[in-house]
């Protein structure tokens, strides 16, 4: 499992966001980025940073290695290739969150894959065949930007809305043809591609109008120009606070992903966004349920001391809705979904990682299981602690927590 919320299931790459807004952070190994160029060229800096933004709270990391600013000259496949070479090795090694790397070479994205990055962000504005197929051959996550035309001048009109909406709409069209599963692409609208600042401020005003119904979307307006216009403030690197604002709103319309420089701010401004635009409770009524009741997991999850060392066990009530009609009708195991694999995934996902609160610990598996699940469409997830280091006399302490997709 790559992360909590991110998983190769068998060995395809899956997007899949079942109860908050994923924060992509930036980092750039290129000496002319418009807000971080040439900060992180050698690569132990590189390695420091994105260090840096995995402990901030990233869900994935987004390296670049050429600058798409206006203005910037393109480099050639070789040169970017030989930004990345020494750095991308060593942050696969280092890093236990995806590495996207953002390109828009084929030669590039092979490079990448090779080299263990798990999702290739493709920044052409268009459509490479070369590119899907070889995100195809590897199973990979796969990015594609919508790019807009740079040469529309001032005096023409075009419908921003219905260019991208039809852009994203030939996007997964080609890709099935490419042999892309719906679940590994994700369609970002270009913010700052190829577009007016007043179409920029429209696609963040009306993102739901774009969004194609089951597919992931990310929206990147970092320090962008369309930032400083509505802002006032001409330096990038102060732009955060406006990035929050232009996310918040991104968020409301329905962005899975946010990518971002200041992954702190964006972190804290997603889960306020999340908390008010995204999140509900299921309505655990009138559906099918899988239960699995008072599954024993020995874990290390606590506050205390003692219970991060020596461990304690812990009980779990999954509670997972999900249409069985189907198996009701055939009587075969490939129509449901399996008590034993849940069990054995729950165990897995439950004992990843060490967290001081129950509450963090039934939400990664509630993410988890809902990742590695597709036909689950909502789960209650209740962590029992029998033996909570509580004086006083009780059956046991717990938490609840369900999610559903959206």
């Amino acid at each position: 499992m790559l992360c909590e919320r991110y998983e190769f299931r068998g060995k395809r790459f899956c997007f899949s966001f079942p109860s908050g807004t994923l924060v992509m952070g930036v980092l750039n190994v290129t000496p002319d980025s418009f807000s971080d160029g040439g900060q992180y060229l050698l690569p132990d800096d590189a390695v420091r940073q994105a260090e840096k933004i995995q402990s901030e709270g990233a869900d994935i990391i987004d390296v670049g290695a050429m600058s798409t600013a206006p203005g910037r000259e393109a480099v050639a496949p070789d040169e970017e290739i030989s930004r990345l070479m020494p750095v991308l090795p060593a942050l696969i090694k280092r890093l236990h969150i995806p590495v996207s790397v953002d390109t828009v070479y084929p030669e590039t994205a092979r490079f990448a894959l090779q080299n263990g990055a798990a999702i290739i962000n493709d920044v052409s504005g268009v459509f490479n065949p070369a590119t899907a197929a070889t995100v195809s051959e590897f199973n990979a996550g796969y990015i594609v930007t919508h790019g807009g035309s740079s040469n529309v001048t001032k005096t023409e009109k075009r419908d921003i809305i219905n260019e991208v909406s039809g852009f994203f709409a030939d996007i997964l069209n080609a890709a099935r043809l490419c042999g892309l599963d719906t679940q590994s692409i994700c369609l970002d609208p270009g913010i700052g591609f190829g577009k007016s600042r007043g179409e920029d401020a429209l696609l963040l005003r009306r993102l739901s109008d774009v969004k194609p119904s089951g597919t992931a979307l990310l929206v990147g307006a970092s320090r962008k120009r369309v930032i400083g216009e509505l802002s006032g403030e001409s330096d990038p690197s102060k732009r955060d606070f406006g990035t929050v604002a232009a996310h918040t709103a991104a968020i409301a319309g329905g962005a899975d992903i946010i990518r971002a420089h200041n992954v702190p701010a964006a972190v804290q401004g997603a889960r306020v966004a999340d908390a008010l635009y995204r999140r509900g409770q299921a309505a655990f009524t009138g559906r099918d349920k899988i239960l699995i009741k008072g599954l024993n997991v020995f874990a290390f999850h606590g506050v205390n001391l003692e219970e991060k060392q020596d461990g304690q066990n812990f009980l779990l009530d999954i509670e997972a809705l999900a249409d069985l009609s189907v198996p009701c009708a055939t009587d075969s195991v490939d129509d449901t979904i399996s008590y034993s694999r849940i069990i054995k995934s729950a165990v897995r996902i439950f004992t990843a990682q060490k967290y001081d609160l129950i509450e963090r610990a039934a939400s990664a598996l509630a993410d988890g299981l809902l990742c590695e699940y597709p036909r689950i469409d909502s789960i209650k997830i209740t962590v029992k602690k029998p033996d909570a280091p509580v004086k006083s006399v009780f059956d046991f302490v717990g938490t609840e927590i369900t999610r559903a997709r959206r």
